[in-house]
């Protein structure tokens, strides 16, 4: 049997669906629309550009020579969508509510490589170099694109985070400042590359995935990086804000990350509408401890 697969545009949606189309293509041919083709090179899988209007997708598309392999082959079998927002009401986690369409049945198959980056290993080596081990940071920002302030948590917790760290680990920073994207607040200091700028030494999404490969720990905002780090098995430690919670995100199929909620989590998917705004607070004894935990947990 072969099926046509809607994915999600998300980059770490996209990462989400690796289990269920490696599944798929070993009953049938699969035809995915996705702007992340490098992610379902398995036998039988067919990669179609959809059409968006999301930067990073199309980015991601323009001239991309994967898509060329499903050339001269038609989109034929049974179309599925993908949709974990109906799974969340009824309290189910997102890998739950994608088994709901395409039960694994024991089947398991999270794996990434990502391509190697000059510019990642150069910093690596830079981290080398200064002694220290390497700490990736991605700060809380918005976009303009999918604006979720009530996600972000405070970015003062991550200047807390950074203090904490700064004397053991060389501190880069990702993300794509000032490409419709700002920070929730003001920057931290203490940083020793700053690679988040779109303007000036930026990191590409491919870039980012290899240097999270590389790195000796994660600090992050729940965004991308959760599920790059979820699928690459990395000592990660993320910080959240409101709107959605850890447990939905998670499966215990999964590397289990560190993380920190504010408590109660304020799970209201409002995102701010009629002046909302998700309880945030976290106390800088338990953020610090489960930052500890974190970086002391064994592999």
């Amino acid at each position: 049997m072969n099926y046509i697969l809607d994915s999600y545009f998300g980059f770490g949606d996209n990462i989400y669906h690796i289990p269920f189309v490696h599944k798929l293509a070993q009953q049938g041919e699969v035809f995915i629309y996705t702007p992340f083709p490098e992610m379902f090179q398995f036998p039988n899988v067919y990669c179609l550009k959809p059409v968006t209007n999301l930067k990073l997708q199309n980015e991601n598309m323009t001239n991309n020579g994967l898509y060329s392999n499903s050339s001269g082959h038609k989109p034929n079998g049974n179309h599925l969508r993908f949709n974990y927002g109906e799974g969340f009401k009824k309290g189910l986690t997102i890998i739950q509510s994608f088994e709901k369409l395409i039960p694994l049945g024991g089947d398991w198959f999270f794996e990434f490589t990502p391509k190697p980056s000059k510019q990642a290993e150069g910093i690596a080596a830079r981290a080398r170099h200064s002694k220290k081990k390497l700490c990736v940071v991605r700060l809380p920002s918005v976009r303009k694109e999918w604006a979720c302030p009530s996600r972000m948590p405070l970015m003062e917790y991550f200047q807390i985070c950074i203090d904490f760290v700064r004397q053991n680990y060389y501190i880069v920073s990702v993300g794509d400042i000032g490409n419709q994207e700002e920070f929730t607040g003001p920057e931290p200091f203490g940083i020793d590359e700053k690679r988040d700028r779109h303007f000036v030494n930026h990191f590409g999404i491919w870039d980012v995935f290899d240097l999270l490969n590389k790195a000796d720990l994660v600090i992050s905002p729940q965004c991308n990086i959760l599920p790059m780090c979820q699928i690459l098995r990395k000592k990660s430690f993320f910080i959240y804000g409101g709107y959605v919670p850890h447990a939905p995100l998670n499966d215990p199929r999964f590397y289990q990350v560190g993380f920190v909620e504010p408590n109660p989590f304020c799970f209201c998917i409002r995102n701010g509408q009629d002046g909302h705004r998700c309880n945030k607070e976290i106390p800088q004894d338990i953020l610090l401890s489960k930052l500890h935990e974190t970086i002391k947990r064994q592999e």
